[in-house]
């Protein structure tokens, strides 16, 4: 089951995907509000798979997404914002592999999802994805 980590500060969003997660067979192995700390874990925990809040409390999804591919240049990080936001564009150049702004349709999520979760993560020719319904 491949196992994903969470970096997202509001219950409600968090609450959503997990379940999503879930409904896909997909566990969340960490989840943290800190982008800091999910920099910090990520060698630990390894996972497939990071989705992470553009605008955190301690630190930015961008941030969070250039310190991980700096260290883990195979690792898969969805960035995602409540608003298209500017930021989307240094993202993709900085390796997200998808971004995506909210609210997305639970079937595109899940598409997306289990597109890059299931894909090998050396050697990986993911195209950057960019969602905005």
């Amino acid at each position: 089951m491949p196992g994903v980590m969470i970096v997202e500060n509001s219950d409600k969003p968090l609450w959503l995907v997990k379940k999503l997660l879930s409904s896909i067979n997909y566990e969340v192995t960490f989840e943290t509000d800190n982008g800091f700390e999910a920099v910090e874990k990520y060698p630990v925990i390894q996972p497939d798979l990071v989705i992470s809040d553009l605008m955190l409390s301690k630190s930015d999804g961008l941030d969070v997404l250039k310190e991980i591919k700096k260290n883990h240049p195979e690792s898969k990080v969805i960035i995602v914002s409540s608003s298209h936001s500017k930021k989307f564009d240094e993202c993709q150049t900085s390796g997200a592999s998808a971004c995506f702004s909210t609210p997305i349709s639970m079937k595109s999520f899940v598409t997306l999802i289990s597109g890059i979760g299931t894909s090998p993560k050396k050697d990986s020719k993911i195209a950057p994805v960019l969602v905005d319904e």
